[in-house]
Order: structure tokens, then C-alpha cells, then sequence
């Protein structure tokens, strides 16, 4: 029998301390080198996600303190690499401070170097808080969420319908019959465009009011009838309530009448603060004109208040005006009858340096511009209308001799151009109309103005104003 003395004993355990201690030195080295090894540092290194933006539908609020109103939506966030990544992710703006997020647990609108296993995936949690919404609330209320990768951005966007409304996400509209309907009792707001397809009508009564977020579109290819009225106007603007926005071109995309539309008549609309106040594409397909436009204002577009290609349209009472690029434009031909409207350019917020007002009768040619496709004929018809604004020359006629057939009536419409070609018909050439206040968007008429009294009658009775005209000397322009 081996006696084990304490000398031998303490021994044993110096080996076996030494031992452990190398296996965890380099257990310890090992793994930091898979650890690094683990995670790539590829720009080329992406992301994918479950979804490309997270939708909270209505999200009504609450006065008193702040409660989350909407549900939790799960956000999840993939890596399909081999190998691992680092991750910073933050909110862009929170501009508003609504949109709150955990992201794996752990409640924080930012976090850097977030570990994300290759083939792997992390969730995060997302909710939206409305302490109280009020007037300068937007309808839409927008964020994203930013991943940084390597050095490549990705993001996610956030979006939150924040008040009552009737809401549009990308939609194709279709109603009973054909018939589509849209009352005054809240507002309609338009996210990702709509479409009203061929053979179906939407109706909008009078004082409705349409929102459409940033880049939406209504486009028809059936027919829109708006009715509105002097005193309970049809409104379409961008979903952006707060002070800044109030006066901020280009914050949506435009109304859109297609090559199939037809019969669409607006009547006591305002359209402001958009790309394109209303584009029409193509001849009627009837003995009715495309557009029938009247008693409207379209205002503060970034691009064109009413466009037409190769468009039938008749334009009664309406004030276009202060538009970034041109408040008319008729493109490739077209049939246009003009009454009693005033085109006006005042670019307080633009650096416009074009004619506002373009006749056009070019060849629809390919994209190259070395084939003539079709040509049309332009024909304008042009009476008691005012085209004014700051540029020396703001009307542009081009007839081009590859281009269809011009026929021009332009007759008592008071005008600034250089063109010889209208110094006649009773028109009026570059004298001031002398607007109330074109820099406060008030295109009514002094009582010394030379529009007073100037026009011909063309049987409408009334302004854009709904006040009578004068029957043997009318006023030229949209008001009387």
C-alpha cells in the first residue's frame, strides 16, 4: 500500500494548476481569434429584412401623459452572410419623438457595433406614442430607421397614420356599379398614389379635402368630377400641416388624368404645393373635352400648374398661378380653349428663368429624337386671359414646321411678350394688370387696372369669385 504524502500531493496539484491555466489561455486566444475571424468587414457585406417599412394604421392619441397608442411590430433583421456583422442602427430624425424601438431587449433609439451572427438574425420591436395630436400634426407622420453595415447604409422606413382620416396605400379604387364616392365628413389622405381604373367615376362633394404624402399620385383612368363650391372648395395638397409646409412646393406628385380618361370636370378646386397641379394625357375620346376645368385656383406647384400632352381641355375662371417652371404648358399639339383665366408668375420661392406659358405643337419623335412618330395639331383658342409675370418675355409659341398644324385665336387678353404675332385681336401687350397682391397669391384686380372692362363677352356670366360679369365689357382674367 502507497502512502501519498503531502509533498507528493502538492505536486500533483502545481501540474494540474499549470494545466488549467494553459487550457484556459488558450481556450481564451482561440476564441478571440474565431471572434474576430467570425465577423467580416466587407462593404459589400447587406442586410435583408422581413419588411421594407414598418405601417402603423390610425393611431389616434390621448391628452394627459404619454401611452403608447399603437400596437408592437416586429421588425426583424437578417444576416445571410457566412460570417458575422457589426451594426450601428438609430432612428434617422424622430422629429416628432413618437417612434420608439428596442432593439433585441435592449429600449434605445441608437445602438453601435450590434453583433449580428453570420446567418443569424435580431428582432426589434417598434411602437408609436402620440402624446396629443393638434392642428400642425401631419396625417402621415414619417421616420426611418438607418443600418450601418461596414460602411453601407440601409434603411427602413417608419410610417404612422397619425389622425382620422380615410387612408389610400397604394390602392386601385373600386366601387359598386362603377361609382365612386367621396363625402366631407374627414379628410382623405392618399400614401404610395391611387388609381381610379377605366369605367369607374369618382365623385368628390364639395369642401372635401384630399392629403397626399410625399411622391403620391391620383391617377385616373376612368373620370373624376369634382363639385365644389365659391364658398365650400374641393382642396389637394400634401399631407403636411405644420407652419413650414404651408407654403413648400413639390410636397406631392400630382392629379394625373391618363390616356383612357375621359369626361372629368373640376369645378371650385384648390390645388397647391405639389410637383404638377393637374397633367392630361391625350384627346378626348368624345366630343367632350378631356378636362373641363373651372372656378379653380392651382398655386405654388414646383414644376407645372396644368399640363397637357396632345390634350383636349377647356379652362373656365381659373387662376394659375406661381409655379416653379410653367403655370401652362401644351405639349405635342393638342386642342385648348382658354376663358377668362389668369396665368401669373410672381417665383417669390422659385429662380425661374423660363416663359411660364408654353404653346407647343413638336413631333412626337423616338428617344433618340431622330424619328418623327405622330404629329398633332395644335389648336388654342385664347380669349379674356391674362398672362403676366416677371420674366420680359412669358409666352412662348412654338411652331414647329416638322410639328402638326397650328391654329391660334388669340383674342382681348392682356399679355407680356415680345411677339408681334398678338399685337392684334384686341390684346394688350405688356402693361402692368395691376394684381391687389401677387406676392400673398392675390391675383384680383385694382380698380385702375387696364384688364377692367377690356374683355368680349363669351357667355360666362360669372368669375372664379362666383360674382357677376359684365355682359357688354367684361374684365379679362379669372376675376372680375
Amino acid at each position: 500500500m502507497r502512502i501519498i504524502t503531502a509533498t507528493f500531493f502538492n505536486t500533483v496539484l502545481r501540474a494540474f494548476s499549470t494545466y488549467f491555466l494553459f487550457l484556459l489561455v488558450a481556450s481564451a486566444l482561440f476564441s478571440a481569434c474565431r471572434k474576430e475571424d467570425d465577423f467580416t468587414t466587407d462593404a459589400a457585406a447587406r442586410l435583408s429584412f422581413s419588411m421594407d417599412t414598418v405601417m402603423f394604421d390610425t393611431v389616434f392619441s390621448q391628452s394627459g401623459s404619454v401611452k403608447p397608442m399603437s400596437i408592437t411590430k416586429q421588425l426583424w433583421v437578417i444576416n445571410n452572410n457566412e460570417k458575422g456583422v457589426k451594426v450601428n442602427i438609430r432612428i434617422a430624425g424622430n422629429l416628432y419623438g413618437i417612434y420608439k424601438i428596442n432593439i433585441d431587449g435592449q429600449p434605445t433609439n441608437a445602438i453601435s457595433g450590434k453583433e449580428i451572427r453570420g446567418k443569424d438574425s435580431i428582432v426589434i420591436f417598434v411602437q408609436v406614442y402620440l402624446n396629443q395630436v393638434n392642428q400642425n400634426t401631419p396625417f402621415i407622420v414619417t421616420d426611418q430607421l438607418l443600418f450601418e453595415t461596414n460602411g453601407n447604409q440601409q434603411d427602413v422606413d417608419l410610417v404612422a397614420f397619425a389622425q382620422d382620416a380615410h387612408y389610400f396605400r397604394g390602392q386601385v379604387l373600386r366601387g359598386e356599379n362603377g361609382n365612386l364616392h367621396w363625402t366631407a365628413d374627414k379628410p382623405y389622405v392618399i400614401y404610395d398614389s391611387i388609381l381610379v381604373p377605366k369605367g369607374y367615376t369618382l365623385t368628390i362633394d364639395a369642401g372635401t379635402k384630399v392629403f397626399s404624402h410625399i411622391k403620391s399620385a391620383i391617377l385616373i383612368g376612368g373620370t373624376m368630377v369634382v363639385n365644389g363650391t365659391q364658398s365650400n372648395t374641393v382642396v389637394f395638397e400634401g399631407d403636411r400641416l405644420d407652419p413650414d409646409y404651408r407654403d413648400r412646393a413639390g410636397q406631392w406628385g400630382s392629379i394625373h388624368l391618363l390616356s383612357s380618361s375621359m369626361d372629368n370636370v373640376i369645378t371650385h378646386a384648390e390645388i397647391r404645393n405639389g410637383l404638377i397641379g393637374i397633367r392630361v394625357d391625350s384627346l378626348s375620346n368624345n366630343q367632350n373635352p378631356k378636362l373641363l376645368l373651372r372656378n379653380s385656383i392651382i398655386k405654388n406647384m414646383s414644376s407645372v400648374g396644368l399640363l397637357g400632352f396632345t390634350a383636349t381641355i377647356t379652362a373656365i375662371n381659373n387662376a394659375i398661378v406661381n409655379c416653379g417652371q410653367f403655370t401652362f404648358y401644351a405639349r405635342f399639339g393638342g386642342n385648348y380653349n382658354l376663358y377668362h383665366n389668369t396665368f401669373a408668375a410672381y417665383p417669390f420661392r422659385f429662380n425661374r428663368q423660363n416663359q411660364q406659358f408654353l404653346l407647343d405643337n413638336s413631333p412626337l419623335t423616338n428617344a433618340e429624337g431622330t424619328q418623327i412618330i405622330a404629329t398633332f395639331p395644335l389648336n388654342v383658342v385664347m380669349v379674356n386671359t391674362i398672362v403676366y409675370g416677371t420674366q420680359e418675355e412669358e409666352l412662348l409659341i412654338n411652331n414647329d414646321p416638322k410639328g402638326g398644324t397650328s391654329n391660334l385665336l388669340i383674342q382681348q387678353c392682356l399679355l407680356k411678350t415680345k411677339l408681334t404675332a398678338v399685337n392684334a385681336n384686341g390684346n394688350i401687350i405688356n402693361k402692368d394688370p395691376l394684381f391687389v397682391d401677387a406676392s400673398n397669391n392675390d391675383f384680383q384686380l385694382k380698380d385702375n387696372s387696364p384688364a377692367k372692362g377690356k374683355g368680349v363677352f363669351v357667355n360666362v356670366t360669372n368669375d372664379l369669385l362666383d360674382k357677376s360679369r359684365s355682359i357688354l365689357a367684361p374684365t379679362i382674367g379669372a376675376y372680375e
